[in-house]
């Protein structure tokens, strides 16, 4: 059975060409003296279909901006059918490009090209962190209730020395520091009159 392309609720009339490009995500990353570079998959990009025509009369052209310029304004994913995409299963697309372009060749003739973009559902987001471990709540709470009954902290803190002043326990040592170094600027005051004199 033919289906005819239809993007939305419109069928998209006078086709004269319609072709589809699916392509894989290849990184390439060059390795310092290796011959050639290392390829890595990153997967299959997204099909894209490309549907160009002509169609002639203001009515057609009204037609067909009404019909796909507010889809692709909006950015919202259309459904779409082809016979082209049957084995890509490629049912909902957001409009990519929409190009309109008149012609001379005829009077009131216009060529379209349509780019169609397969749309993928992006994942769900990630739970916010407040919600986090909601579930766990009450099995939270009795292992922390456990946990506080048979801790007593003031007898843990028992040995604790009174920590205040700390100058007298250290005033011996100073002492002895200030003693010793005394002499020190009188032996540095004949140094200097032997380097001046």
């Amino acid at each position: 059975m033919i289906v005819r392309p239809v993007i939305g609720q419109w069928e998209v009339p006078r086709i004269e060409r319609i072709q589809t490009l699916e392509e894989r995500r290849i990184a390439r990353l060059p390795v310092p003296g290796l011959l050639g570079d290392i390829q890595q998959d990153l997967g299959a990009a997204s099909l894209t279909v490309e549907i160009s025509g002509s169609l002639h009369g203001d009515e057609a052209r009204d037609d067909f901006l009404q019909s796909l310029r507010e889809s692709f304004r909006a950015g919202d994913p259309v459904s779409f059918a082809a016979d082209i995409t049957n084995a890509a299963e490629l049912d909902r697309v957001l409009i990519d490009e929409l190009e309109l372009e008149e012609v001379n060749d005829s009077a009131d003739g216009f060529h379209y090209r349509v780019v169609l973009r397969e749309y993928v559902e992006p994942p769900q987001p990630p739970p916010a962190v407040d919600d986090l471990g909601l579930d766990l709540g009450g099995d939270l709470d009795s292992l922390a209730s456990l946990g506080l009954d048979g801790l007593n902290l003031p007898d843990l803190l028992g040995g604790v020395p009174d920590i205040a002043n700390p100058v007298p326990p250290l005033q011996g040592a100073l002492e002895a520091v200030q003693s010793a170094t005394s002499q020190v600027p009188d032996a540095l005051q004949g140094l200097a009159s032997v380097f001046t004199g």
